[in-house]
Order: C-alpha cells, then structure tokens, then sequence
C-alpha cells in the first residue's frame, strides 16, 4: 500500500480541509492519507477549539485513513521545527508524499532550500530591531530572490528544509490554496471555502451561522456539542499569572525559549500594581520588536506547562507514534508497516507511560481540559486510537 502525507491542524477542520484531502489521494494515487496532525495545542502555542480526539474523528469523516499525533514538542514550535518534526513522523511511517497548500506552489521549494543561506552563517540574525524570521527572509530573499512572507510559503519552505536537511526520501507536492487566503479575517458571502483564521473569528464572536456554510455538518456539530476552548483566555490568564507570581526569576528562566532576560520583563508586567488584566492586554504589554506574538504565546504556554529546556530537548531527542485514529485501511497500512516502522508505536497509554514518554503531552492534555472546562481524565491515559466506521458516531 502507498501512503500520502498531509501535515496539519485542522483547528477547526473545514472545507477546505476536506479538499487538500482529496487532492492528496487524487494527485499521488495513494492507497492511504495518513495525516500527522497538531495534539491539543497549536502551533502559535494557543489551545485548539476541539480536542486531539474530536479532530481525529472529523479528519477520518472527511477522507483521512490514519491520523498520528505531532506531539505538543513538535507542534508548539516555530516553522522549521514544527515542519522538521511532522516529516520525521510521516518517514518513521513510510511515507512517500507530501501534498501541501501553498500560495506560491509553482516555486520549487526544494531547490530554494538548496540555495538557503545557513542560520549559523554570518551575524545577520542578531539584529534586536527585529524578529529572528524577518532577518531571516530578507537574507532568503538576497540570496534567492524569493520572498518568504506568506504563512504556507514558509510551512513549505520549512518542509523542503527538512527534506534537504535530513536526506528524507519524501516527495513535495504543494498545491494552490483553494479560494481563501491564510490571514482572511472575514467568510466570505458565497462560496463554501473560507479560512480557518475568519472562521475562528466569527465563532469567538458567536456567529455559528456564518461558519456552517464552510465547514462540513460534522464541525459545526463537535463546535456546538463538544468542550471547546472558545474564550479560553479567561481561564488562561489566572493559571499563567500564578506561575509567573509564584516561580522565581531563576525557575523561570530555565523555561523552554525563554531568552535574554524575557523572564524579568513577564515577572515584572504580571507583578504589577496597574499591570494588564488579561491574557491579550499581558501579551501587548510584553511585545517587543524581538519577539513576534506566536514566539510570546508559545513562551507563555512553555511557562504555564512548566516545560524546562532540559525536558524539551529530551523529548526531541525521543519522539514516537501516538495513533489517534484509523480507517480500515488506515488500520490495513499499520498492520503492513509495524514491523518496520522506525519510532515506537503507541496505541494505548497507561498512567506510567503517560507520566514518562508522553509527559508533556500529558500536561498538555490536562490544561486544555482545565481551559476547555471539560471533566476529567479524558485525554490520555487509557484511550484508544479511534476506528472510523462510516454512518455511526465513533468516539
């Protein structure tokens, strides 16, 4: 059997997502779409709307056949990481293609990562006037030509790099984004694609109507029925202000991304007498030209889950495979690739397993349950991968 790899979010997944899907089988001739898919938290270190498992059944309804999960160390991370962790999941699996959107998918990503100048070189990232990504581009863009300023562009970008960087034998496959474009705020009026991004914006605003039109009859029924973390920061901000209020300067700067004294200026914004009053307002506050808002908020998520630098590179450096979910033939390719397949292979976690291997998705699992107010213990220790049956609710 022939795998296609999807890499994604889906937070919350729409209609646009059902047709990347169909693309991949269609473009590869794939036997199966196996998709590694962000955990309970997303890349820009926020709480997805719907739990790891709600989102693994909405992807196999809509034509995913296996749904692994990208751990909370891969998936809350800056681009590069979080390409470099999804491709070394889906080679672990056998994977052969990758189909991707892009806004730009004529560009050979490939050979631009080829040409990309090294990180390392030079002291062109040390400018504190701006952010690591923007020095980054502008050297891409001098040495290439090539502009990386959309958000699909620089996912791809990030996946070529892994591919070079890693000598992966995964073949990229961008294709055009369908209608909607990344950062639109607004669904439109016609039409049954819109962005995830505007999507999100009418649902924390209570317009369920507008969303209904652009997402599959199975979204907008997990979204009305099942825990979500719609105004999530309420809960955020009172879990993350006693961490900041109680920590010291010393613990918290041993946090996972917590650079140049940062620690000082959150200490100092959270402790004061007429500081902000909730997570945005704190987030402003402690913007810099340095740090855009993703790295705050995937910083503020790191200090709220208490992940240290030591445990996240240990934890890198041990990766493995949670399934979430299968089709019978998602269920038919892990039986054909278990006794090759190169990372472990989870199916089912105890609490032993779960406070060891998986402890930062543990973690993770229980704040979202904590900031979705949904009743515990659900999210880890004694579930099972869900098989996906046509015609019946599976979880």
């Amino acid at each position: 059997m022939r795998a296609v790899g999807v890499v994604a979010e889906y937070n919350p997944l729409h209609n646009g997502h059902r047709y990347h899907l169909e693309q991949a089988r269609e473009l590869t001739g794939a036997d199966v779409v196996v998709v590694v898919m962000s955990g309970n938290f997303v890349q820009r270190g926020e709480p997805a709307l719907l739990d790891k498992w709600q989102r693994a059944e909405l992807a196999l309804a809509a034509g995913a056949d296996l749904v692994i999960e990208l751990p909370v160390f891969y998936a809350v991370q800056p681009s590069h990481i979080f390409a470099q962790g999804a491709l070394r999941l889906l080679n672990a699996l056998g994977v052969t293609d990758l189909v991707f959107g892009s806004e730009h998918p004529e560009v050979d990503f490939l050979d631009l990562a080829k040409q990309a100048p090294s990180v390392t070189s030079g002291n062109s990232f040390s400018d504190r006037r701006q952010t690591f990504a923007s020095a980054y581009a502008q050297s891409l863009e001098a040495a290439t030509g090539f502009e990386l300023t959309d958000p699909n562009d620089i996912l791809a970008f990030g996946y070529a790099m892994a591919v070079h960087q890693l000598d992966l034998p995964i073949t990229l496959r961008p294709i055009a984004r369908k209608t909607a474009a990344y950062h639109d705020q607004v669904i439109p009026a016609e039409g049954a694609i819109a962005s995830a991004s505007s999507i999100r914006l009418a649902l924390h605003k209570g317009k369920f109507d507008k969303v209904a039109p652009v997402v599959p009859a199975s979204t907008t029924a997990a979204l009305t029925e099942k825990p979500t973390t719609l105004g999530f920061e309420k809960r955020f901000w009172p879990l993350l202000q006693y961490r900041l209020l109680t920590d010291t300067v010393g613990q918290l700067g041993q946090v996972y991304q917590m650079a140049e004294g940062m620690e000082y200026r959150l200490v100092n914004t959270a402790a004061a007498k007429d500081g902000p009053q909730g997570y945005q307002s704190f987030i402003k506050s402690v913007k810099s030209k340095r740090y855009t808002f993703a790295r705050i908020q995937r910083t503020l998520l790191y200090t709220l889950l208490n992940i240290k630098v030591d445990q996240m590179q240990a934890a890198m450096a041990d990766p493995y495979l949670r399934v979430l979910g299968f089709s019978d033939a998602g269920q038919a390719y892990l039986n054909q690739i278990k006794k090759i397949v190169t990372l472990p292979l989870i199916n089912r976690v105890d609490l032993g397993l779960a406070k060891a291997n998986l402890r930062l998705d543990y973690k993770a699992g229980q704040v979202w349950q904590l900031l979705a107010d949904q009743p515990a213990p659900v999210q880890d220790v004694g579930r099972r991968p869900i098989h996906w049956e046509p015609g019946k609710e599976n979880l």
